[in-house]
């Protein structure tokens, strides 16, 4: 399974980067693609980006959650949030608005969507956390998602910004039940030279492959993972634990 996430950096410079987001969407043929900073300004279109992007990628199943107002001083409604394509059927949906701490000036959301693929369901969590500066936003956020994705006893496939340069450091708030593209090196904010854009994926799966787009299409650049389900052991279990198994890949969607 073939994931890409990309903040869009909104509509700035749209003339020209569309092309560039569009031909390297192709080139990854990508599952499920995930984005972040989709904008709806009627005053420039009367789609978000990323209707207009399938106007030529042509995905089946697209899911928009602009579900936010947010502060600006170019426009005086600004609507902004998450979306996402899929190859395969959404079959639920929701969209949870984050704690806004003090003196942050965004609420933020998250996107959960349950695709089914062969007939299982893949439960993904499509994240855009706030900009830190002197004032960390961002690891709450990272928090309050895995509390409530805990609450629930889902381990989803987590992507997006993250706005966090130093997910590795903070391992003890995932990484007894998530693996993470830190895996290996790259860069996803190409200005700062560092990355602030990731997967976590839960244990149940292992990352093949993790690549990040070369052209510029955004200040960002896409992330892109192949993952596949891990093989269990099923020689070495009772049959209750066998049990166990099934139902629990079952739930993650695990082929």
């Amino acid at each position: 399974m073939i994931i890409t996430t990309l903040n869009l950096q909104e509509f700035n410079s749209w003339e020209v980067r569309q092309s560039a987001i569009i031909e390297y969407l192709k080139s990854t043929s990508a599952d499920i693609i995930l984005f972040q900073e989709v904008v709806f300004l009627p005053t420039i279109s009367p789609y978000n980006q990323v209707q207009l992007l399938n106007q030529t990628l042509k995905y089946p199943h697209i899911h928009s959650a602009v579900t936010r107002l947010q502060p600006s001083s170019k426009y005086e409604t600004y609507r902004e949030g998450l979306a996402a394509l899929s190859k395969y059927p959404v079959v639920q949906s929701d969209t949870i608005i984050l704690k806004q701490t003090q003196g942050d000036e965004h609420n933020r959301i998250v996107q959960l969507l349950d695709i089914e693929i062969d007939e299982r369901i893949v439960k993904i969590a499509n994240i855009h956390f706030s900009l830190s500066g002197t004032v960390d936003y961002a690891t709450p956020h990272l928090k309050e998602t895995l509390e409530l994705l805990a609450s629930r006893g889902e381990e989803r496939i987590i992507g997006g910004d993250f706005n966090l340069s130093n997910l590795e450091e903070m391992s003890d708030l995932w990484e007894a039940n998530y693996r993470c593209s830190t895996e290996q090196d790259y860069i996803s904010f190409p200005s700062m030279n560092k990355r602030i854009d990731y997967f976590l994926i839960p244990k149940s799966y292992a990352f093949d492959s993790i690549a990040t787009s070369e052209a510029v299409i955004s200040d960002h650049q896409a992330l892109t993972v192949e993952i596949s389900p891990q093989s269990y052991s099923f020689t070495t279990m009772s049959a209750a634990e066998g049990e166990t198994a099934d139902k629990e890949a079952l739930t993650l969607g695990i082929s």
